[in-house]
């Protein structure tokens, strides 16, 4: 066995506190430097480049484009597409992101049940926040239609209001 002696151990021990003592002090001056530098950030800048347009067909696909952009970094991001009609919910959402440049560029396909209901709005929500807590928040609307932009625009004042629904939204797919 070995010999015990009372002063080393008092010394690894010291040794020991001192080295924890100083990691919890580095880690904790590291964070706090960060979190000073993060008091000034702004919340994320979300900008909607697509849609362009508020009017889409029932089975268009709607082009869903943004840039978001932050000071420090983008943490979190979330994108809620609702339609009004049914509360029928598309949910995307990314998570330590940490980016000051963020580009989505994406779509979904309009749908409407038209044995219910002729039009419905489709709402999207962007919820951005930082690593420093900041968030923001955009909104966009679109409507959805039975038949195309095209279709009401080309319709005679005889005409119920709708079209057939085809002409002009095929045409711009064959």
């Amino acid at each position: 066995m070995g010999i015990f002696c009372p002063k080393t151990t008092q010394m690894n021990f010291f040794k020991l506190k001192t080295l924890i003592f100083t990691s919890v002090v580095l880690v904790f001056s590291s964070c706090s430097k960060d979190n000073d530098d993060q008091l000034d950030s702004k919340a994320p800048e979300i900008s909607f480049n697509e849609p362009s347009s508020n009017l889409y067909g029932i089975a268009d696909t709607v082009p869903l484009k943004l840039h978001i952009h932050d000071d420090v970094e983008i943490h979190t991001l979330s994108i809620q597409i609702t339609n009004q009609a049914n509360t029928d919910t598309i949910s995307m959402f990314w998570n330590h992101i940490h980016k000051s440049h963020l580009m989505i560029d994406t779509s979904f396909v309009a749908e409407l049940d038209t044995t219910v209901m002729e039009m419905a709005n489709y709402y999207i929500r962007v919820v951005a926040e930082d690593t420093a807590g900041n968030s923001a928040e955009e909104t966009e609307s679109v409507h959805i239609m039975e038949g195309t932009m095209e279709d009401h625009n080309n319709q005679s004042d005889t005409d119920s209001g709708m079209g057939d629904g085809m002409g002009g939204h095929m045409d711009g797919h064959m």
